[in-house]
């Protein structure tokens, strides 16, 4: 929350880029919904007055500037609106700073599903999930709020630069004569059995003490798998990796001469949705 304070010269030799304001963030936190609520009443936990000109500056996803939102609403002849102050010319001081807060319906269903998942299996459903779905009705045809009511298990995506680490420590420390069947072999049954609980691949059939001490040596390094939640047809929702709460399509298989044309891999490649 800002005030405006008063007016300055602009500077003829400062130039900046800014990020773009958006008027949703897609998950019921809106420009318009914040300025419905503010228009009502005061929605704030302590006393405050607006004044002319305050501003109130809403973001989303602050720490990662690819995902970066934000939106404006200022305080203008007497009700809140769309709007900020001039860039460069105005000058304003901050008087107060929080969080938004959702309420949602007591006894929320969804909201409970999204316990039983992180205590049964370790998925973390992000916030702005839990927002954009706890609220909805239960008939709701949401893609999100479906595959997340109808969650039976993960998938898991190799990370290329894990699966080149794995097949140049397989082949050049200890298989050097070898083929890739039985390493490829290994992967293809391994790529489901990775626990969020517990942060390893784990199996009562198979030995995957080499691919484990792989994830040990790297995983400080790397985000080596993506764990996903099945959407609809070949798409996914992140729920653990760099590309958290993404939406993704799997392309496919991908084969790949790490060392020759014998020694080749093929893994499941994936591509992040634009917009």
């Amino acid at each position: 929350m800002n005030r405006y304070v008063g007016y300055k010269e602009k500077n003829p030799f400062f130039f900046a880029s800014f990020v773009k304001p958006v008027e949703d963030f897609s998950n019921t936190i809106s420009a318009q919904n914040i300025i419905s609520k503010l228009n009502e009443g005061n929605i704030f936990d302590f006393e405050y007055l607006p004044k002319e000109k305050d501003t109130l500056d809403i973001s989303f996803n602050a720490k990662n500037r690819a995902e970066y939102k934000y939106f404006t609403i200022i305080f203008r002849d007497g009700i809140w609106q769309k709007g900020q102050n001039p860039h460069y010319v105005s000058v304003t001081e901050n008087i107060a700073r929080g969080e938004v807060k959702v309420t949602y319906k007591e006894e929320n269903e969804f909201l409970k599903h999204v316990e039983h998942l992180k205590i049964k299996y370790g998925v973390e459903i992000p916030e702005s999930i839990k927002v954009r779905c706890a609220n909805l009705k239960d008939d709701s045809q949401d893609p999100i709020y479906l595959a997340i009511r109808n969650f039976k298990e993960y998938k898991t995506f190799y990370h290329p630069e894990f699966i080149k680490y794995i097949t140049d420590k397989y082949f050049n420390e200890f298989h050097e004569s070898e083929n890739s069947n039985a390493l490829q072999s290994l992967l293809d049954k391994a790529q489901n059995t990775f626990s969020l609980l517990e942060k390893k691949f784990i199996s009562e059939k198979i030995d995957l003490s080499f691919i484990n001490k792989c994830f040990n040596e790297l995983n400080d390094k790397l985000e080596c798998v993506f764990t996903s939640i099945p959407i609809k047809d070949d798409e996914y929702m992140i729920i653990d990796g760099r590309f958290y709460s993404k939406v993704i399509f799997s392309k496919g298989k991908r084969k790949t001469y790490f060392i020759n044309k014998v020694k080749k891999i093929n893994y499941e490649i994936f591509k992040l949705f634009k917009g």
